[in-house]
């Protein structure tokens, strides 16, 4: 399935919400792997830009306010918009717009909203974390970690972390099968295994390991890694990671969850998403409201919710990438082809400087954007399942040097 976007956008962003509790900083430092005892990180770290904390005055703040409606007007499907903007020259500013439930609560800034793949750079991060701690390396194999996976599907044992976290690994994506969000439409409330979206993926024909080609797929892969590796759930291990980063509105829960905590946007399928859904054989009727849909079939590469000022934050992190060393930082921002896109070790690369990713779940949309030059970040949520083209629109004319959001 693919977005609004064009094709800067890889096929599918994956899924969900999910409620819980946030681990306290302390709790967060200790389970951080590659902490010595006091709880830092051993060596340096990471750096980018840091993110201004200067307030936007309100004249700029009405400019955005203005392209927002704008945008909004020229999509009417979609119900709501939460956008943060940190511009270095003129400031920071978080707002929303429109409904967070049609014909009800009107969109705030508290909003929790789903936002599908931008949860594979927090798993991105966990196992970058791991390959700091000594726990594996790029080149650990799958049959070397999961030898159980391995054995049932024998073609994948040699697949590496690296291919996995790269999008090289030449396993398909198991939302293009036809099986996977097929079948979310037809039963929402189905929880899926790792394992089962796994099988669906490798009903389709393998292409050589080292090939690109973006896939959830990958992500689920090196969730039952970390799990194998921490012996911990993989909701615990990225919401782990969040709060690390300062993040006390983001979570990932297990995937039999599908409530976000309050306040949250309701989700809908309207013309846009009904199109983009019956690229991969879902059929959905338009107005849908999918809140209470599973997000079970996104899991470690697309089952997290957040707030427009907790994915602002990850921006400011490098999408997790100041919580790793920074030789190991400096490798994940090296990026290569994989089709449509250039992609790193779990995020993409937009251009111009400005590195992120994209996230699409039935309902929902969102992107979190980061320019490593000057440390300006744009974020933004929508609740329809097509509209992201509205938010790209408005962080294009904030800051023209993302043109690379929309190709070309």
């Amino acid at each position: 399935m693919s977005s609004a976007r064009s094709s800067r956008v890889p096929s599918l962003l994956v899924a969900g919400a999910l409620i819980g509790v946030v681990l306290t900083s302390s709790m967060a430092a200790a389970a951080d792997p590659s902490a010595a005892p006091d709880g830092t990180l051993g060596g340096a770290r990471w750096t980018g830009p840091v993110l201004t904390t200067t307030p936007m005055r309100a004249t700029d703040a009405a400019a955005v306010d203005a392209l927002v409606q704008t945008a909004m007007t020229q999509n009417p499907e979609v119900p709501g918009v939460w956008i943060g903007v940190w511009d270095p020259q003129k400031g920071f500013y978080t707002q929303a717009y429109g409904e967070a439930v049609v014909g009800g609560a009107k969109a705030t800034v508290a909003d929790h909203g789903r936002i599908g793949s931008v949860t594979k750079t927090f798993t991105a991060t966990a196992i970058l974390q791991q390959v700091a701690a000594g726990r594996l390396t790029l080149a650990t194999t799958i049959a070397e970690l999961l030898p159980d996976l391995a054995a049932t599907h024998p073609d994948i044992g040699a697949i590496t972390v690296e291919q996995l976290v790269s999008m090289r690994s030449g396993i398909a994506d198991y939302a293009n099968t036809g099986v996977v969000i097929k079948g979310v439409a037809q039963d929402p409330t189905t929880v899926w295994t790792a394992d089962a979206l796994i099988d669906a993926a490798l009903t389709l024909p393998l292409a050589a390991p080292g090939t690109g080609g973006y896939s959830t797929t990958n992500t689920i892969i090196l969730g039952l890694m970390l799990e194998q590796l921490t012996g911990l759930p993989i909701d615990q291990i990225v919401t782990d990671v969040a709060a690390q980063a300062g993040l006390t509105d983001s979570a990932l829960l297990p995937p039999d969850v599908v409530a976000m905590p309050e306040p949250f946007s309701h989700g809908y399928v309207n013309a846009p998403g009904v199109a983009s859904l019956k690229q991969v054989g879902a059929d959905v009727a338009p107005g849908t409201d999918v809140t209470g849909w599973t997000p079970s079939w996104g899991q470690a590469g697309g089952g997290m919710y957040a707030t427009v000022a907790d994915l602002g934050r990850w921006a400011g992190t490098g999408l997790g990438t100041s919580l790793l060393p920074a030789d190991l930082g400096a490798q994940r921002l090296q990026f290569q082809s994989i089709g449509a896109e250039q992609y790193g070790l779990g995020m993409l690369d937009f251009g111009q400087g400005w590195i992120g990713h994209t996230g699409q779940i039935i309902g929902w949309e969102s992107i979190v954007a980061y320019d490593t030059k000057t440390g300006a970040a744009f974020v933004a949520i929508v609740n329809e399942t097509g509209s992201l083209a509205t938010a790209l629109a408005v962080g294009i004319s904030l800051f023209p040097d993302l043109i690379g959001l929309v190709g070309g």
